[in-house]
C-alpha cells in the first residue's frame, strides 16, 4: 500500500522489509542510518524497544510507549505511534460515532492493547475492564492508567478465566481483542462461542488474508464484527504523512491493501 502511495503522488520511493532479530535492534540501528534511511514501520517484537532508542518522541509516542513509525531527520530518529489513530479511524470508518466507545473489554494488554487501552485515558468510554493471560501485566496497565482516568470512568481488571470472562461480556458492549490468538490456524478462540452474543461488538486487532476464528465465529453468532485490516490502512496512511507532510491517497491504498489481502476493504 505504500508503495501504491507515492506511485500515486508521482514521488520515486521504495518501501521494503528489513527483519531485524528480536534483541538487535538497537545494533541494527547504524546501519539502517547508515543506508540512508529516511524512516520506517516497526512492528512487534520492537515497537517498545524503539521507542526507548529514539532520540525524539512525538505525543502519541509518549502515549504510547511504543513506536511503530521512524522518521529520520538530519540522522536523529524521530518516534511516532500510529497505532491508537488508526484504530479509532477504522472504527468511526465501520461504526460511525462509536469513538467513544461505550463499555469496552480488552483482551490482551501487550503490544497494540497498550496503546489503544492508553488512548482512551483521555478519549474516555463508559468503563474500561483490562483482562490478560499473565494477570500482572494487567495490574501493571491498571496502576497506570487509574490515576490518570482519575475517576471520569470505572477502569478494573479481572481474571482470565471462564466464570469472570462469562460475567464481565453481559455487561460489556465492545471486546477488543488484542492478543495474538488467531494468527494461527490452529489457535483455539480467546473465548468461547457461547459467549459471543448480539448485541456485543467485536474487533479483533490482528488480522489474516482469511479471517481469524474469533471474526468468523462472532459473525456467525450474530455480533457486529471487524478484525484489524482497516486498522492497518489507517495505521499506514498516517505513517505515509509523517513522511511524506502529504495527504496520504487512501483510495490508492485501500485498493493495493484488498489487492494483496484477496478481499474487499
Amino acid at each position: 500500500m505504500h508503495l501504491a502511495a507515492w506511485a500515486s503522488l508521482g514521488i520515486p520511493a521504495e518501501y521494503f522489509r528489513i527483519e531485524v532479530p528480536y534483541g538487535a535492534l538497537q545494533k541494527a540501528l547504524p546501519q539502517l542510518l547508515q543506508a540512508g534511511l529516511a524512516g520506517w514501520n516497526c512492528t512487534l517484537p520492537h515497537k517498545t524497544e524503539m521507542f526507548r532508542l529514539s532520540q525524539v518522541r512525538d505525543s502519541s509516542a509518549v502515549q504510547a510507549q511504543s513506536v511503530n513509525t521512524v522518521h529520520v531527520v538530519e540522522d536523529r530518529i524521530h518516534g511516532s505511534s500510529t497505532d491508537a489513530a488508526g484504530w479509532a479511524r477504522a472504527m468511526c470508518e465501520v461504526w460511525p460515532n462509536s469513538i467513544p466507545p461505550g463499555r469496552t473489554l480488552l483482551l490482551g494488554c501487550g503490544g497494540v492493547g497498550q496503546s489503544i487501552a492508553r488512548s482512551l485515558v483521555p478519549t474516555g468510554c463508559t468503563s474500561l475492564t483490562l483482562v490478560n493471560r499473565d494477570p500482572l501485566r494487567a495490574q501493571e496497565l491498571l496502576q497506570e492508567l487509574t490515576p490518570l482516568v482519575a475517576g471520569r470512568f470505572p477502569i478494573r481488571q479481572i481474571d482470565w478465566d471462564l466464570p469472570s470472562l462469562e460475567k464481565a461480556l453481559t455487561q460489556t458492549d465492545l471486546l477488543i481483542h488484542g492478543t495474538s490468538l488467531g494468527l494461527k490456524k490452529e489457535d483455539p478462540l480467546p473465548v468461547p462461542e457461547e459467549f459471543l452474543k448480539p448485541p456485543l461488538r467485536v474487533y479483533d486487532a490482528i488480522y489474516r488474508t482469511d479471517l481469524t476464528p474469533l471474526v468468523r465465529t462472532a459473525r456467525k453468532s450474530g455480533c457486529q464484527v471487524e478484525d484489524g485490516l482497516g486498522m492497518l490502512l489507517h495505521q499506514g496512511a498516517l505513517s505515509f504523512e509523517i513522511w511524506s507532510k502529504k495527504t496520504a491517497p487512501i483510495n490508492a491504498m485501500r485498493q493495493a491493501l484488498s489487492q494483496a489481502a484477496g478481499r474487499t476493504l
